[in-house]
């Protein structure tokens, strides 16, 4: 078993990655005492994680209540997290906890959810069972919902007692969900590890891994992630954090979610690596090289539905970004594979140039 660390506000969070750990989920949180769990899911990984949990934590004597919701990004919504809220009342005290057994949507939506309740007395457990949401959305303290304007534009900070990663949930995942989760990998190898871009780029092209594999991709992606919250532990200024995501969330939600947040990630990487050369940052060679990375994993190469009246909409977005200030929103560009990123501002940007990159991708 590997446990690892961080720290945010003075509060210590203890990571567990292990293979074949989920039966353990109920002893280890009764190590915390809680006098009641709320355990949220979504109606897919209810049946296949949510169920198994609750009855792993009620062998311990805790009594449980199983809330889920929709699938989707969509459901990433002050309504959703609102109508968790309304039935934990009732049931969960100042002294029971919240348990997130899912993808990133549901441990933003249950981790929200728990800081808000009774004004952050309920403890926060995160038990992720997708790629993703084990190296990105549970490591850390960020929750966060979306709007009709943008993902990510109201958010909380609260980190979870502990995450639980048992990597055996993983290896059931669809090729595409896989894709999603290495996405983020490469993203922090091409900014931090290069030596792990070729162990990544090096993986089978069916996506189909061995549980060496997949240990090894979540541990050095998380490591990876962890380096960069010793510095930021509010995740807001870390440009590794952030490359890709101003153009990738600007895609992902006027695709209307129909690409996945490691999709619309890998689309705003291709581009960011163009717009980065369009100023004379990064070579023509280091851009080939991003958009051969990206088609080596099978991730989508085009703009779905490109045209002028979207591009308008991806720019206008950007005054929307969680990250704008009074200089506009910060891109983070790569000068080279291996250094991290530098964040450039949009009045530092010429109008076209954003257009122009977005035509690259399509």
């Amino acid at each position: 078993m590997t446990t690892k660390k961080f720290c945010f506000a003075g509060k210590e969070t203890e990571v567990i990655v292990d293979w074949d750990i989920l039966t353990g989920i109920g002893q280890k949180i009764a190590e915390y005492d809680p006098y009641r769990i709320v355990i949220v899911t979504d109606t897919n990984v209810r049946k296949s994680y949510g169920e198994f949990v609750k009855k792993e934590i009620e062998s311990q004597g805790i009594e449980c209540l199983l809330l889920d919701f929709h699938p989707g990004e969509a459901q990433k919504a002050r309504e959703v997290k609102d109508r968790i809220l309304d039935e934990m009342l009732g049931f969960a005290t100042a002294d029971s906890g919240v348990v997130a057994v899912g993808g990133g949507i549901v441990l933003d939506v249950a981790g929200y959810a728990a800081c808000e309740y009774f004004r952050e007395k309920l403890k926060f457990f995160a038990v992720p069972t997708t790629l993703m949401a084990a190296h990105d959305a549970a490591i850390g303290a960020k929750n966060a919902l979306n709007s009709r304007f943008a993902k990510h534009s109201f958010g909380v900070y609260y980190s979870p007692e502990f995450v639980f990663v048992d990597v055996k949930t993983l290896q059931t995942l669809s090729q595409r969900e896989i894709r999603n989760g290495l996405v983020e990998s490469i993203k922090h190898a091409m900014a931090q590890d290069p030596v792990f871009l070729e162990y990544l780029l090096s993986l089978p092209s069916d996506l189909k891994l061995s549980k060496e594999e997949l240990l090894k991709v979540v541990n050095r992606t998380i490591d990876l992630k962890l380096e960069c919250m010793k510095e930021d532990e509010y995740e807001m200024f870390n440009p590794v954090l952030h490359l890709g995501h101003t153009l990738g969330h600007q895609i992902e939600f006027h695709s209307n979610f129909l690409l996945t947040h490691g999709e619309a990630l890998s689309l705003g990487i291709r581009a960011e690596a163009v717009l980065a050369n369009k100023l004379d940052m990064l070579s023509s060679d280091d851009v080939a090289r991003t958009f051969s990375i990206f088609e080596r994993i099978g991730a989508p190469s085009k703009l779905p539905n490109a045209s002028d009246e979207l591009f308008d909409k991806i720019i206008e977005g950007l005054k929307y970004d969680n990250k704008r200030t009074r200089r506009g929103t910060p891109f983070f560009l790569l000068k080279r594979f291996g250094d991290p990123p530098i964040a450039v501002y949009e009045d530092e940007i010429p109008k076209e140039y954003i257009r122009q990159c977005l035509t690259e991708i399509s």
